[in-house]
């Protein structure tokens, strides 16, 4: 491990890119002090790749926590082929938000599903304790243009399925 943020009883982030052969091309830590964990990953169109997970951490790689380090926000992380992170960015309120999957569409942007159960900051909406967030990114090339681009779906009713598919069409 490269690298570890947090105290023995958190969690950071370890991703480790292998080979064919099940060699280790590169691994690389992100996290803070808190608790971190990646629930999804998947290669970019420009041979990168895009994490989302989950976070309570204020610090180390992290910034813009939605609250205290009591709940968590969704965290999205843009790495380059290499593994160097080019951005990240904590969606949310001050409740819990727990990102479990990211799309890159067609279009270059993002799709991240998960739950809330904040009610403020970028959560628009909340019909209960947690609902199923859905929030689509548009297609990237700095952190400002992340931060304005932020749009909420509401899927009823919710809970509505274990597990759930989310196609783009051009």
């Amino acid at each position: 491990v490269s690298l570890h943020w947090g105290s023995f009883v958190s969690n950071d982030i370890w991703i480790v890119k292998l080979d064919s052969t099940g060699v280790i091309t590169w691994e690389k830590t992100f996290g803070g002090t808190s608790t971190e964990v990646a629930n999804f990953i998947q290669q970019t169109f420009d041979g990168g790749y895009i994490i989302a997970g989950y976070t309570n951490s204020n610090d180390g790689d992290l910034t813009g926590l939605h609250g205290l380090n009591l709940d968590y926000d969704y965290w999205i992380i843009k790495l380059n082929d290499s593994g160097t992170m080019q951005w990240q960015q904590l969606y949310g309120g001050t409740g819990s938000d727990v990102a479990r999957c990211i799309r890159q569409g067609p279009d270059g942007g993002y799709i991240i599903a998960g739950s809330s159960s904040s009610t403020n900051g970028d959560v628009t909406d909340n019909n209960g304790s947690s609902d199923f967030w859905i929030v689509k990114l548009s297609s990237v090339n700095s952190i400002n243009e992340i931060q304005s681009s932020v749009t909420n779906f509401q899927i009823a009713p919710n809970p509505f399925s274990s597990e759930t598919i989310i196609s783009f069409q051009s």
